[in-house]
């Protein structure tokens, strides 16, 4: 395995969160509705879990055009990356939320392991200005990093309101992309 394999490999493993922390997909699915709006009482900075899932989501796409998109400009802090409501709109915007991120997680693995980037190196539009990195590997490992941090919030607020673990934990409740 050449040094690139060995890093298309980690950053992969870190993104599925195949090691030291459940999936995404466990950790997400089967949330009851009326749940996604509620703020859990016993915790000091409480988010409801679509506020999470929100970030989690808006932030993952704004590493992922940072990445790929030589005119990328940056969103406003914390406007643009949090949502304002507690909870969805509809079970509909839910969906469209969750949908979103599995695409967005996608689209970052196939940039992952696209042999022709060169994962240690440097993209070739990035400023390296605010909190983003000039270097695919690290921005790869922010998107890691920034979602296992909220999905482990995401556990934790599941705990408090009385849905964890979720049921049937082998499959999905929505459709992940081919």
């Amino acid at each position: 395995m050449t040094g690139s394999d060995a890093l298309r490999a980690l950053l992969t493993t870190q993104l599925d969160a195949t090691v030291a922390r459940r999936s995404h997909t466990e950790i997400l699915r089967a949330i009851p509705a009326p749940a996604r709006g509620v703020l859990p009482d016993g915790l000091p900075e409480a988010y409801s879990l679509w506020q999470i899932l929100e970030h989690m989501r808006r932030s993952q796409a704004d590493y992922l055009r940072y990445c790929t998109d030589p005119n990328y400009t940056f969103s406003a802090w914390p406007d643009d990356y949090w949502p304002d409501a507690l909870g969805p709109p509809s079970d509909a915007a839910w969906t469209k939320s969750l949908n979103q991120f599995q695409a967005d997680l996608q689209d970052v693995r196939m940039l992952v392991n696209n042999p022709s980037i060169d994962m240690a190196g440097e993209i070739p539009h990035a400023s390296g200005v605010g909190y983003h990195s000039t270097r695919y590997a690290e921005e790869i490992g922010s998107i890691a990093d920034h979602n296992a941090y909220h999905l482990g919030q995401v556990v934790t607020v599941r705990r408090l309101l009385g849905i964890w673990p979720p049921c049937n934990l082998k499959e999905t409740d929505w459709s992940a992309p081919e």
